[in-house]
């Protein structure tokens, strides 16, 4: 999975990204402020928009 492949990215409170990245049924989310990933288990980009909402980490 390539990190080239961004399907929607989120802004925090605190200004980092929260990017859900990949491609067809193989998708990744992980936060640019506080390095938190989403587990292979969830919905990405509800749990990135969730995180986005509350995370209040600056970007690194």
């Amino acid at each position: 999975m390539s990190k080239n492949d961004i399907a929607v990215r989120y802004r925090t409170a605190g200004g980092a990204i929260v990017t859900v990245y990949g491609s067809h049924f193989a998708y990744l989310a992980e936060c640019g402020g506080c390095r938190e990933r989403s587990h292979l288990s969830r919905d990405h980009k509800r749990w990135a928009q969730t995180h986005a909402a509350r995370c209040t980490a600056l970007p690194r």
